[in-house]
């Protein structure tokens, strides 16, 4: 378990501490003396979430360096908590609340860095088009020379064809980075905007099934940078239109132009 960690979640809960060691008892956990308030998770990719459950309060902090692997934890550590508190029974019923403030920097910043890679690949590919034009023009006239009767001077045409090709080689290679950088970039939001509907869950009680529906289906975390429509173009098209509708508090508001995304 880790002490330290740059990002950390609080839940809040009306029932007594439970061992964690007992909750998590699948994960064969071996614990020192004290330590049974405390659990640590390797995920696949090397990040390490940690769970501290507090001694002289009803609270859980789950912590991590990876704001992205936060998800699945606190997803897991809900359903045993519920689970276990259902087991027992008892007349008051489990309640997790989120005190807040909710990520929302945190959740930002994956939203940028996902964003610029967005525009790199654009203008990757853009130069990418250019320069493979530019290989075929050179093409053409080096054929158009050697089909030639009367020889005539190359004039560095192919020492611009190799330098092209050389170029085209460069860009697609860092084209290909990018687009695994992306793919990362991808799961990061799309489980950032889990965690982050998670916690709007938790922070605002009074919400209903069809009202946490309706954020989902606007604030989607299905993202795929496969797809025609990019991710942030689909949401704030979806934001847009529950401003000019149900969220809306004046008919002026529901007037109102938002300006559109642009990359």
């Amino acid at each position: 378990p880790e002490k330290g960690a740059a990002h950390k979640l609080t839940l809040e809960t009306n029932k007594a501490p439970v061992n964690l060691l007992e909750l998590f008892s699948e994960l064969n956990c071996e614990a020192e003396a004290g330590q049974a308030s405390c659990v640590a998770m390797k995920m696949c990719s090397g990040e390490i979430v940690t769970i501290l459950a507090a001694k002289n309060s009803q609270k859980y902090r789950i912590q991590s360096d990876s704001f992205s692997s936060l998800h699945v934890v606190m997803k897991q550590f809900l359903t045993k908590i519920r689970r276990y508190f259902d087991k027992i029974g008892g007349v008051q019923k489990l309640v997790v609340s989120f005190p807040g403030p909710i990520p929302l920097q945190e959740y930002f910043d994956i939203i940028d860095m996902r964003f610029e890679l967005r525009v790199r690949q654009r203008s990757y590919r853009e130069m990418l088009s250019q320069r493979a034009q530019q290989f075929r023009a050179v093409q053409r006239r080096l054929l158009t020379r050697f089909k030639d009767k009367t020889p005539t001077p190359l004039q560095n045409m192919d020492t611009l064809l190799e330098g092209t090709y050389q170029q085209i080689l460069a860009i697609a290679d860092a084209d290909l980075q990018t687009t695994k950088s992306l793919e990362t970039a991808d799961h990061a939001l799309s489980v950032g905007t889990k965690l982050l509907l998670l916690l709007v869950g938790l922070w605002c009680p009074g919400l209903d099934d069809k009202q946490v529906g309706i954020l989902e289906s606007a604030l989607t975390p299905n993202v795929n940078s496969a797809d025609d429509v990019g991710w942030e173009e689909s949401v704030d098209a979806s934001v847009t239109m529950l401003l000019r509708t149900c969220l809306a508090k004046t008919s002026k508001e529901q007037a109102a132009i938002v300006t559109q995304l642009k990359m």
